[in-house]
């Protein structure tokens, strides 16, 4: 197995849906999607691949990946822009992009996978017009939900892109051999796709995900110590603020009112008790983390638990996270997620 053909391994692709047509804010149907083959790949015509599906978190989009290579434009690894003496505390091997992924594959630590990141933004800009690190508008998030308000973001992934990604590419095109995964608001995602639809994945990976069912989130001061440190006290609680606004404001679009209860995962997962008895889950979060997602994780684990669902269960606190413990706690757990997928494949 060679780490050849990079160029040709690294897609970006894009294709329409039709769950999104007509969506109620107006905003495009046609969406991209950035697209990992593994090495050996073009090697062998024949082979198919098992796939892992990766939802972004809140404010990610077309241009803002969470993993790409390293000189691409579009990511949203920001680490590398740090100063060197706060990138210091940061376990910078613990972190994933295709580059380090060919080397995990090629070395024989991962089985070959194909690896799907899509566009689950909205498409509309943050309230303030914020930009990102970047220099690049920030996007509300879409939660991965199917809602009246903004549209079937849920049945985009669930019908339209894996349809999409079988048509294309070599995979194995069913269950036993298809994971979902992902961070925060992708880490709800994860929850909502699989609890909704357990015939479409054999395993879900669900890193700090966010609690819609939780009011306390409208009393969240969001302070994240690596914004503090670059950017002072005063710019940190106004960037936090902000971020905390616009995330209530994307929630009450996507559910207004009384509607929200029906977006609450506990009561999704009382509701389709069996779903996560087919499904394989993960579930973690970092105790520290900025948003206060600890604790509902801790009432996921709660009401699996009473239900007696097997689940795999890390909620802990890491001293390398600590400058940003939902960011890099999500980060940290990506490679142990992708072993966790990939065990459960037939």
């Amino acid at each position: 197995m060679t780490k050849d053909n990079a160029n040709l391994r690294y897609v970006i692709d894009s294709f329409h849906s039709k769950a999104l047509e007509g969506n109620p804010l107006g905003t495009t149907a046609d969406r991209d999607i950035n697209i990992y083959l593994p090495p050996g790949y073009y090697d062998d015509e024949e082979k198919r691949y098992p796939v892992i599906y990766f939802l972004h978190g809140y404010g990610g989009h077309n241009h803002s990946w969470n993993m790409a290579a390293k000189d691409s434009d579009d990511g949203s690894d920001y680490w590398n822009l740090l100063p060197k003496k706060i990138l210091k505390e940061i376990d910078v091997d613990r972190l994933v992009d295709f580059d380090k992924l060919d080397d995990l594959i090629t070395q024989g630590e991962l089985a070959p996978f194909i690896f799907i990141q899509p566009d689950g933004s909205l498409h509309a800009p943050h309230k303030d017009g914020a930009l990102d690190f970047k220099r690049k508008q920030m996007l509300k998030g879409s939660f991965y939900v199917n809602s009246p308000h903004t549209g079937n973001y849920r049945d985009y992934i669930t019908n339209d892109l894996i349809e999409y990604i079988d048509n294309k590419y070599r995979t194995i095109s069913d269950r036993h051999h298809r994971a979902i995964m992902g961070g925060s608001m992708g880490g709800y995602g994860t929850l909502n796709l699989a609890v909704h639809h357990p015939e479409k994945f054999i395993a879900a990976v669900s890193l700090s995900p966010g609690d819609l069912g939780a009011r306390r989130l409208y009393q969240v001061k969001l302070r994240v110590p690596l914004i503090e440190r670059i950017f002072g006290e005063k710019l940190s609680i106004k960037i936090g603020d902000s971020t905390m606004d616009d995330i209530l404001d994307t929630i009450d679009l996507i559910m207004p009112g009384d509607s929200r209860i029906n977006y609450d995962m506990n009561k999704l997962i009382r509701e389709n008790p069996d779903s996560f008895k087919k499904v394989h889950l993960s579930l973690s979060c970092d105790l520290d983390d900025e948003f206060k997602l600890a604790e509902g994780v801790v009432r996921l684990h709660d009401t699996l638990s009473e239900l007696n669902i097997p689940h795999e269960y890390d909620l802990s606190r890491d001293p390398k996270a600590a400058l940003t413990p939902h960011g890099l706690g999500i980060g940290y757990r990506v490679i142990p997620g992708m072993k966790f997928c990939l065990k459960y494949f037939k």
